[in-house]
């Protein structure tokens, strides 16, 4: 096959790219991650599967498909988003969990009563080491 192979959108595919597409699953569609490992002389795709979004059981669950070029999506970048990533979102928590544990910890040390039998200073510093 002498001619370049493109996505749906015109995005030329290239092995070793990471492609999505939807997957046939009973009466619904899944969506399917996976990487270019090679292309069919018939001019179809052969993608490893590394993640489906359901279904596959049995004899159906394959690591290998071949899929024909125009039902795929080259992913080359994420776009560009203002919503924090899971990692993002509980460093954040982590942060914050911390800084109540050294604001607690401060105020222990200036004299103020503990909450519980189980609450010392060596416990919240504790706290803080872990969250930090």
């Amino acid at each position: 096959m002498t001619e370049q192979l493109k996505d749906w959108r015109g995005t030329p595919i290239k092995e070793w790219q990471t492609v999505i597409y939807g997957a046939p699953v009973g009466r619904s569609v899944a969506m399917v991650e996976g990487t270019v490992v090679g292309f069919t002389p018939s001019g179809r795709v052969w993608i490893e599967v590394k993640h489906r979004a359901y279904g596959g059981w049995g004899a159906e669950r394959k690591p290998r498909v071949h899929v024909g070029p125009d039902r795929l999506t080259v992913v080359t970048e994420l776009p560009p988003t203002s919503l924090p990533t899971e990692a993002e979102a509980a460093a954040a928590e982590k942060a914050r969990l911390r800084d109540s544990y050294l604001e607690r910890l401060a105020e222990l040390k200036a004299g103020a009563a503990p909450r519980g039998a189980w609450e010392t200073t060596e416990y919240v510093s504790h706290q803080i080491a872990r969250y930090s």
